[in-house]
């Protein structure tokens, strides 16, 4: 039987029950949130954000030394008050698009602890990392190689770059979200030579200078042998090709809970492995260690965030099943769908409530594929009582939608007793079909 506690270990770490039995996040009660910006509603602690950028640092501290850093995963979750936060916590990030450039450099970042990714930059998003001076680009296709170097002479600037090395391995996690196998879309494959033709393009390049190597394996991953061997690959390529590389990153991707039942993912275990798998390489072939750079998004921000939903209506389908709808759903989480995420959630007005219904909770669009959680236990539920769900923090509000006109969720930041909204909800009339179209 899962308990209370069992249920509560996944929720943010200022996560507690008061006694009336409400929950409660950095000293905020969350039905008065509720009442306050309504739903469907996503919290950020501070706390958890915190304490899981201050283990990565300690861990990287400990089994690498002092030449390590962290680059956020933008992917996971973005914004431009959320930007402002990683400043504060002294890490980097990863970039996309021409609008995370904008918003990290409103946010005053700092530009070398950046990295511009994707498999197709266009024009404009390289010239603005070329401009802005952002640590590297990561080349992501010798086609991509040439375009860049082609942007950087007509800038006359030298492009700083990161190639981005496939592996060509398969692994353990949800085919959509497998990045390094041989059917990827993403990066310089290894097995037909892409990569080393990149790797010999770059180091005789006038307008590139290339200085470090990249992959990223996949999401969701709990075996370190993963890493290891894409490491060991990654540096049979370089010394084949004459390159010592200054700067190094495997990526991010290692797994967090999401239920009750999955087991904890130490990341002592893949900080420990990465950075003695480096080391090895770079003692075998006496060169000097490099810079270190880890992409956590996930880590970073998934169990700081909390889902805040309604409940409306509820019903029994013919095979048995009770359904529980809430006033949220694909719009705002489409990675069920996507991935077939699993989730869990507490009734919070009444956490301490005995879990007795085998309930499927539901959203309120029109797609039969609109589903939170195919299955998990709650007490009996009635309408306007507030479902909140765990493990919000990461790729929902970064691939939320305005499906069927939704509107995007009001984002708080909770720290301390204080409450800080980081996005405001949309209304329908912001979108451009409304203006268009009245």
């Amino acid at each position: 039987m899962i308990s209370l506690t069992d249920r509560l270990s996944l929720f943010p770490i200022s996560t507690k029950v008061n006694a009336l039995g409400e929950l409660e996040i950095a000293g905020c009660k969350l039905t008065a949130l509720v009442k306050e910006y309504d739903t469907p509603l996503y919290i950020y602690d501070a706390a958890t954000i915190k304490e899981q950028v201050s283990i990565l640092k300690q861990l990287l501290e400990k089994q690498y030394g002092m030449n390590a850093s962290i680059a956020y995963a933008t992917k996971a979750y973005f914004s431009l008050s959320f930007a402002r936060k990683l400043r504060e916590l002294g890490i980097g990030a990863d970039l996309i698009t021409i609008g995370d450039i904008r918003t990290a450099q409103k946010a005053a970042l700092d530009p070398g602890l950046l990295h511009l990714h994707g498999n197709n930059k266009s024009e404009e998003e390289i010239r603005a990392a070329l401009e802005w001076g952002i640590g590297a680009i990561v080349i992501d296709s010798l086609d991509e190689l040439s375009f860049v170097e082609a942007i950087a002479k007509d800038m006359q600037k030298k492009a700083r770059i990161w190639l981005r090395i496939t592996p060509d391995i398969t692994v353990n996690t949800h085919r959509h979200i497998q990045t390094s196998h041989a059917a990827s879309k993403f990066g310089l494959h290894i097995s037909d030579g892409q990569a080393a033709l990149a790797v010999q393009q770059a180091s005789g390049s006038k307008w590139v200078n290339l200085v470090g190597l990249h992959t990223h394996l996949g999401s969701q991953l709990r075996d370190t042998k993963v890493y290891e061997e894409a490491i060991r690959k990654m540096y049979a390529l370089a010394a084949e090709n004459g390159f010592s590389p200054q700067e190094f990153s495997p990526g991010g991707g290692w797994g967090v809970r999401y239920t009750e039942e999955d087991q904890p993912n130490e990341p002592g275990l893949w900080i420990e492995a990465v950075s003695r798998c480096i080391q090895q390489e770079c003692k075998s072939r006496g060169w000097s260690l490099p810079l270190l750079v880890i992409e956590p998004g996930r880590f970073t921000v998934a169990r700081a965030g909390v889902a805040l939903y309604t409940v409306g209506s509820q019903k029994q389908t013919p095979d048995g099943q009770h359904i529980v709808a809430v006033d949220g759903g694909i719009a705002d989480n489409p990675r069920v769908a996507l991935y077939g995420a699993s989730y869990t959630a507490l009734v919070a007005d009444r956490a301490n409530a005995a879990n007795e219904i085998q309930s499927r909770v539901v959203g309120k669009f029109c797609e039969s594929g609109d589903v939170l959680i195919e299955e998990v236990l709650l007490p009996k539920i009635h309408r306007s009582e507030t479902l909140a769900i765990p493990v919000a923090g990461a790729y929902q509000l970064s691939m939320s939608s305005n499906y069927n006109f939704a509107t995007r969720p009001t984002v708080l930041w909770l720290e301390n007793g204080t409450v800080e909204v980081m996005q405001n909800r949309e209304h329908p009339e912001d979108s451009g079909w409304w203006s268009l179209n009245n």
